[in-house]
Order: C-alpha cells, then sequence, then structure tokens
C-alpha cells in the first residue's frame, strides 16, 4: 500500500525510536534494573513511574518493564497480573514501545508463553491466557487497525502457532512475508499499472490504476491461474498456454506465439491443437456449423425413437397383461362353469340314484358357483384396483368382527373333516380403523390360499393379537411352503407358484396382490415366513383406531 507520491505506507521500511527522558523513577529504575539486578526494587519503582504518569504512553512502557522485573524476580504470577492491567486498558491499547511497535500486543504474546510455564491447573491463569490469545488473534486478523507495524505482525504471527498449538498458521503470513522482502529488494514505486516483473526471482507485480496498491504474485501462479483461465475460454480444440518472458515451449509445427497484450509486456500466448493434425483442424472448423446442426438432428432423432420404444414397450406390456389376464380368466371361468354345465346337464336327464346323490350334485354345483363367484369378485377388485376406483369405509372395528365373518364366509372349506382348522383370539385386543368387508377379504383369501396350498393333513390356524400399536392377523398352514425367490415375487400380480400346481388346485395370482393392496390401504403392512415344503406364515398387521393411538 502506497501512498500519494509513490511511498511505500504498508508493509513500512522502518520506525524511528522515541526514547522517554531518563530522569524521575524512571531514571531510577532503570538504574535499579540494569545497574544493581535488584529486580524487586526496579519492579516498585517502576509502578511509581506509572502511577504517577499522566502520559499513556510512559504508563504503558512503565508497565511492561514492570512485569519484565517482575519475571526477572521470578515472580511469574505478578508478571501476569501486570500484564493482564496493561492488555486490558483499552486507553493503553495504542501505546508504543521505544522501537515504535505497540506494547499490547507484545504484552498477550508474554502472557501466554508465561502462563504456559506455570504447570498448576489454575483457572484464572488459563482465563488469563485464552482472554490473551483471542485478543491477539483477533489483532493480527484485523487490517483496518493501522497502527500495527508489519514487521510485528509477522513476527507475532510467526511465534504464536509456537505458543498456542491451538492455533492455526496465519494464512496471510506468507503475503506478509513476500511483501517484506519485495519492499526491501525493489523499493521503486510502480510508474504505470501494467504487469512488471520485480527484482524477485519469479515474482510480479501489478499495480492499481492509482498506483496505490501493488498485488504481488508469483510467476508459477499467475501462470497456471491465467493458463485454465484462457484455456475454459477457448474452444475445446484449442489449448492455450500463457509463457512468461523468456520461456518457450514446443509445438507441434510452428504457430506464431501471440502477444498477451499491452497489460502484460513480455508475456505471450502459445495456442495449440489437443489432438491430429493443426490443418485439419482448422479445415473441420469450416463445417463444424453443419456437423453440430447433423448431432442434434440425430439427437432429436434418437430422443423420439426413445419415446416410441418406450410408448411401444408401454404397450406390449399392456397387451401381455391383457393377454395374461384373459388366458387366466378364461381358463379359471372355463373350470367351475364346465363342472357346473355337466352337473347341470345329469340333473336335467335325472341321470342320479336317489336324493343322497341330488343333494351331492347340488352341493357340488353350489361350491362351483362359490368359486366362481370368488374369482369373478377378485377379478373385479383387481380392476377397481388397477382404475383407482376402490373406495374403502373406514370405522373402528372390532378385531373379532373380521375374524367372524372371514370364518363365516369360508367355513365349508375349513370343516373338520377336511382340515384341522383352529383360531386364537388374544383377550382384550383393541379395536382397529378399517374397512370390515376389505379386510374380511383380506383373511379369505389368506385361508383359501391356506386350503389350496395344503395337501391331505391339513392344518391350519389363525391367530390374532396385539402388538405395537398394531392388530396382527396371522395366517399358518402346513402347505407347500415357498423358497426365496418365490417369497420375494409372491405379491405380484398374475404371479403363481407354479403352473401346473396352481392350474390343479385354480385360482387366478390376484389374491395376494389384492391382499398386498387392502393391507397398505389402511397404512398396514403384509409379511410372510416360509420354508419350502414345511408351510408358510402370512402376517398382516393394521394400526389401532385413532382414539387409542
Amino acid at each position: 500500500v502506497c501512498d500519494g507520491s509513490g511511498k511505500a505506507v504498508y508493509p513500512e521500511s522502518g520506525s524511528p525510536e522515541t526514547p522517554l527522558e531518563d530522569k524521575g523513577d524512571w531514571a531510577s529504575a532503570r538504574a535499579l534494573e540494569f545497574q544493581k539486578s535488584d529486580y524487586v526494587a526496579a519492579a516498585e519503582a517502576y509502578g511509581r513511574a506509572a502511577q504517577a504518569s499522566v502520559d499513556m504512553q510512559t504508563k504503558a512502557r512503565a508497565l511492561q518493564a514492570q512485569a519484565g522485573c517482575l519475571m526477572k524476580a521470578g515472580r511469574t504470577e505478578e508478571s501476569l497480573t501486570r500484564l493482564a492491567e496493561l492488555a486490558g486498558d483499552l486507553s493503553l491499547r495504542n501505546a508504543v514501545s521505544a522501537q515504535g511497535t505497540l506494547i499490547v500486543p507484545n504484552a498477550q504474546l508474554l502472557i501466554i508463553k508465561q502462563a504456559d510455564g506455570i504447570t498448576a491447573s489454575r483457572g484464572d491463569i488459563a482465563a488469563l491466557r485464552q482472554q490473551a490469545l483471542a485478543g491477539l488473534v483477533s489483532r493480527l486478523n484485523d487490517y483496518t487497525d493501522a497502527r500495527l507495524l508489519s514487521s510485528q505482525r509477522r513476527f507475532l504471527m510467526r511465534e504464536l502457532p509456537t505458543l498456542a498449538t491451538e492455533t492455526n498458521a496465519f494464512p496471510t503470513l506468507a503475503a506478509e512475508e513476500l511483501a517484506a522482502e519485495y519492499l526491501e529488494r525493489d523499493p521503486a514505486p510502480p510508474l504505470d499499472s501494467k504487469l512488471q516483473s520485480t527484482r524477485l526471482a519469479k515474482v510480479w507485480r501489478l499495480p492499481s490504476a492509482d498506483r496505490t496498491m501493488v498485488a504481488l504474485v508469483r510467476e508459477v501462479r499467475l501462470s497456471v491461474e491465467l493458463t485454465a483461465l484462457l484455456d475454459s475460454l477457448a474452444p475445446p480444440d484449442v489449448r492455450v498456454t500463457l509463457l512468461p518472458p523468456g520461456e518457450t515451449v514446443a509445438l507441434p509445427k510452428p504457430i506464431p506465439l501471440q502477444d498477451a497484450g499491452e497489460y502484460m509486456p513480455g508475456w505471450r500466448l502459445s495456442l495449440s491443437f489437443r489432438d491430429g493434425d493443426p490443418l485439419a483442424k482448422a479445415a473441420a472448423r469450416q463445417t463444424r456449423f453443419y456437423l453440430w446442426s447433423g448431432f442434434l438432428v440425430v439427437v432429436v432423432i434418437v430422443m423420439l425413437a426413445l419415446l416410441v420404444a418406450r410408448y411401444v414397450a408401454a404397450q406390449m406390456r399392456l397387451a401381455r397383461l391383457k393377454d395374461e389376464l384373459v388366458s387366466t380368466v378364461s381358463h379359471e371361468l372355463k373350470t367351475p362353469l364346465a363342472s357346473m354345465r355337466a352337473l347341470v346337464d345329469t340333473l336335467l336327464a335325472r341321470r342320479y340314484r336317489d336324493e343322497g346323490q341330488l343333494r351331492d350334485y347340488l352341493q357340488l354345483i353350489a361350491k362351483e358357483n362359490l368359486r366362481l363367484s370368488h374369482l369373478i369378485e377378485n377379478f373385479l377388485m383387481f380392476s377397481r384396483m388397477e382404475r383407482r376406483q376402490r373406495r374403502f369405509r373406514f370405522e373402528d372395528l372390532a378385531p373379532e368382527t373380521v375374524v367372524r365373518a372371514a370364518v363365516d364366509a369360508i367355513g365349508d372349506r375349513l370343516a373338520p373333516s377336511q382340515c384341522r382348522f383352529a383360531t386364537w383370539i388374544g383377550p382384550n385386543l383393541p379395536r382397529i380403523h378399517g374397512d370390515a368387508d376389505a379386510l374380511a377379504t383380506v383373511l379369505i383369501n389368506l385361508l383359501d390360499n391356506a386350503c389350496k396350498y395344503t395337501n391331505n393333513d391339513k392344518r391350519i390356524d389363525l391367530r390374532v393379537y396385539s402388538a405395537n400399536a398394531h392388530v396382527i392377523f396371522e395366517v399358518a398352514d402346513n402347505g407347500i411352503g415357498l423358497d426365496r425367490g418365490q417369497v420375494r415375487r409372491v405379491f405380484d400380480r398374475f404371479y403363481q407358484v407354479d403352473q401346473s400346481l396352481t392350474r390343479q388346485r385354480g385360482g387366478c395370482g390376484l389374491g395376494l396382490s389384492i391382499v398386498n393392496y387392502i393391507v397398505r390401504a389402511h397404512g398396514g403392512a403384509v409379511e410372510v415366513e416360509s420354508e419350502l415344503g414345511k408351510g408358510s406364515t402370512f402376517r398382516v398387521s393394521i394400526p389401532l383406531s385413532m382414539r387409542l393411538r
């Protein structure tokens, strides 16, 4: 930083010494300190000089000298007290020593140094040290403080990290030292505002327009930063390198170097091509517009093709889904209809032995009719799910009501003559919030699957209990079970564990997907635990009524 005449103001070249008049208590104290080495008496004399002084400069120097004598006398804590008094007096903030340096920052550095020497755990000493450290760091980073000399700032910046290990290195120290070295080697003020070399090796200066500020930058930093900037602005196939004066670069073919401009005299720009023959690149630039246009057209065509492909894939998936639906519906409806038609034809032709056989045929027709109704209800439910038109009527329910409705609906298949069915309902179950018919459908589908996928010795358990603010409906069987891959896909639409088994036992692969849909609509979750050949357990969790949560 320079003044209007070009003289350096910061960093300063030096500061004049301002010794005090050697008389009175001051003269007595100096004699006791330097001639008689009576540091205690000298400290007392300096103290009297500080109290008697009306000049803040003299008072600060006296307190500093008193603290020094106390330190020499081994009275560390008293010395710290005087230094703290000196550093804490705002009126002494800008007092300077005989050498022209500020006294308070030096006192703060001494507090940090002396406090580290006290090994006892003293909270007051630690507080003094922390206060001095914070104040000194703040002042060293404050560049609006024009009274702090650059030489003193550099000294303190170098010393402080060695005494206070919790203090990081000062980021401006390197710039301070570079500026001081520059001022010592090249004190002449700049004559213009262009980039200029200095007497420091590979260090350049750039004055401001009014030449009151000089920016110093190392050559390698300047070259790297400006090269990166220019390279980012250049076309993608061109490499730009900024060359300092006197530096050359090996080029694949002779390309004239360009001057960097009037503000960087002597610097040159090197242009080279990143790949291929420069002449071929130059010719390619003439057609670049057409190439880019063609590229954009290709991109648009590719994007349109991708959109069309996605649309076609979606239509194919939809068609495949329709085919699966039609195939499943045809197969699953054909079987009960064919059975019912054969039985009806038999009854119409009166080909039965007695009333018992007639009743058996009618029961078979009723069973196939129930199976057909269940299939149609699943298809309708699936259709409403796909169109998101299924509406639930939520209300507070007793879990026992849901269980009773499901068991009544499928009770014939759970008769003791066909399987061993057990129901266990926990005591004092809380009410749940849900649609009674929909939740009954969930249990009907789970119980129906348990019946279909168990062998002759059927054993089915339905348990209901509460846990973690949910009511748990658990259906367990001793059926064929599922492997890990089947467990992951068992809730997919139209997924059937085994084609031959599924066709033999009936079903359309929608039951468990409907279960999952209904349970999720109720804010719950459905889980399955299964082991191949040992059965499966389906566990449905339904949240409690809002009033109970």
